[in-house]
Formats: C-alpha cells, structure tokens, sequence
C-alpha cells in the first residue's frame, strides 16, 4: 500500500496569517486569502508515488501513474491518464487541494502548485509542460518588489483544452470547452467555448 505516515523534518512551525488583497483580475474587490504558513514537512505519500513510478519512461504506465497517486489520497476521476507523473508541490494538505475529473489526459512535464486548490472537470486535456500556478506575490516597494505571497484556487472546467506550455496564473477560472494555445501566460478568466492565442479571444460556440 502506498498509505505511509508522512515524513516529518525538525518541529518548527508558525501560525498562518490572514490577509486581505485587491484582486488582480476584478478591480475593487478585496478577498480574503490565508496564507500557509510555511512546512517542513515532506508529502510522504506524494515522495513514495515518486519512487514508485516517477522514473517509468513517458507513456509507459500511464494509468499506474493515475492509480499511485490516487492510492496516495489525490482525488483524480475514472478513465484518466498521465503520459508523465506531474510534477505536484506546495506545503501543507497536498491531498486536499486537488480534484481531478474523469477522461482526462496529462502529457509529459506537466506542474501543478497546490498552494490553493485546483479543480479539474471532466475531459480537460493538457499538453506537456503546462505550469499551473496558485501563488503569487502583492508587488512592494523597489526593495522588494515580490512582497506578501498571495493564495488563490484555480478551477478548469469541463471539457477544456491547455496546450502545450501555457501557463495558468492564480485565481484563474477557465471555461467548459475552452482551449488555451501553447506558450500563452492565462492571467484573466477565460470565457467558456472560447480559444484563447496569447491576447486574441476567438469564439467557439459554433463547435458546440
């Protein structure tokens, strides 16, 4: 079974904070968002799927990989495959963070951050290397301009293609039946049946 306690590095701990942002994407309004406090301790679970199955070659095992990581308490739906292990990181309650549909596919390379959650519908469909973020920073002064890490969930709902090394920021929805072109940074909600190519929307809906 894959079901091992946790490794735990040392005893220090701080208390989490709470703080109140504006959000990037929809101006005057100002979220709560906690912020984890910082972990030293290692995903036990999360490091035995790595060693179990992290160095099988791509597209070999591809629902092994699935079934390791659900095994190791991730939600993840019926049917989907992972052509590579994603490479999954972020303190605390990994497990809890992440939800995954039926009939999906992950190519090669792929990084999910699970500082907040991340939700994935049924069908979605990504392409190698994708980055899925949900950290940023609120911007300081010219002493440092990275300043408070700012948490927010990012949802990609049904049917919805990401291609190859785009981008997904925090707090970013993408709608049913969505495609993101390769090599685009998604900073704002996308519309649903909607293909996104750097900053030029085009609409979908006649391929409903």
């Amino acid at each position: 079974m894959l079901g091992v306690g946790r490794l735990q590095l040392g005893n220090y701990s701080m208390e989490p904070t709470t703080m109140h942002v504006g959000d990037l994407h929809s101006p005057g309004v100002t979220p709560a968002v906690a912020v984890p406090a910082p972990s030293h301790e290692l995903p036990g679970r999360l490091l035995l799927v790595r060693l179990l199955v992290g160095g099988l070659p791509s597209f070999v095992g591809n629902r092994l990989r699935t079934y390791a990581l659900r095994l190791a308490g991730f939600k993840i739906g019926r049917g989907t495959v992972m052509w590579g292990l994603p490479t999954i990181f972020g303190s605390g309650d990994l497990y809890a963070r992440l939800s995954i549909g039926d009939r999906c596919g992950f190519n090669v390379g792929c990084m999910l951050e699970l500082e907040a959650p991340i939700t994935i519908g049924n069908h979605v469909s990504f392409g190698h290397d994708v980055l899925v973020l949900t950290r940023g920073y609120a911007p300081g002064d010219g002493g440092r301009r990275a300043a408070t890490p700012v948490n927010a969930p990012v949802v990609i709902e049904d049917g919805a293609w990401i291609a190859a090394r785009a981008v997904i920021m925090p707090g970013v929805t993408i709608g049913t039946g969505a495609v993101v072109g390769a090599n685009t940074v998604v900073s704002k909600d996308v519309p649903a049946n909607t293909l996104l190519l750097g900053t030029q929307k085009i609409s979908l809906a006649r391929w409903r």
